[in-house]
């Protein structure tokens, strides 16, 4: 019976320690598992994110190729765009302006006539024959086209019908002059505009003195 009794205390006494060693092991697996379940939650999402990445690179791999097929048509258009030939500026005659084919002076009538008159005045022939000498040597292909303008002002005391008639005889007086100074008549053409073609409204004297004025151009009529 005694040693019965000494067997069971051995029992008791070995068992003991292993009940200790389990309890610390159990509780380390539980540790482990959650810290493995977290991991592959973690895992899990970092998937998902990683498929999303893949899924915007395969979008902007599109959006790059359409741009580039859309670069690549432009440089095409541009390409097929011929390249602008240089502007040639059109030498003209001092005070003469360019104009489509030749170029044209304008001269105020006050320069040439007196008021409500077709008759030249003496300074006229001045600026009539720096006309003369332009036309012959610079325009001397050209054709003289001869306009004359006046403002708005009714005709009065001058004899003439309208502004028109006016208009009509001064730019024959210019053509007679050019054509007595030894222009080809046959180059000499007369045209009277009365006040139809302003170049500003009539309405306060520096514009009428604008209007009242005689323009030659020097061009070909085909």
């Amino acid at each position: 019976m005694k040693q019965v009794t000494t067997l069971v205390i051995l029992a008791v006494l070995v068992v003991l320690p292993l009940t200790g060693c389990v309890k610390p092991y159990k509780e380390r697996i539980v540790l482990l598992e959650d810290a493995n379940q977290s991991l592959a939650s973690q895992l899990a999402e970092l998937s998902g994110q990683l498929a999303g990445c893949h899924d915007q690179l395969a979008g902007c791999g599109q959006r790059l190729e359409t741009a580039v097929g859309e670069v690549n048509d432009l440089r095409a258009q541009l390409a097929a765009i011929p390249e602008p030939q240089p502007q040639v500026v059109q030498q003209v005659a001092p005070g003469w302006t360019p104009v489509p084919g030749g170029a044209m002076i304008s001269i105020e009538s006050e320069v040439l006539f007196g008021a409500g008159s077709a008759k030249l005045i003496p300074e006229a022939r001045r600026s009539l024959d720096g006309i003369v000498g332009t036309v012959q040597n610079a325009y001397s292909d050209k054709d003289i086209l001869i306009f004359g303008h006046t403002d708005s002002e009714p005709i009065s005391k001058s004899g003439f019908a309208d502004n028109y008639q006016l208009s009509s005889e001064r730019s024959l007086a210019v053509v007679r002059y050019l054509k007595d100074r030894g222009v080809s008549p046959a180059r000499l053409v007369a045209c009277g505009c009365g006040e139809h073609r302003p170049k500003a409204p009539n309405n306060s004297y520096a514009n009428m003195t604008l209007n009242r004025r005689v323009e030659i151009f020097a061009v070909n009529i085909e």
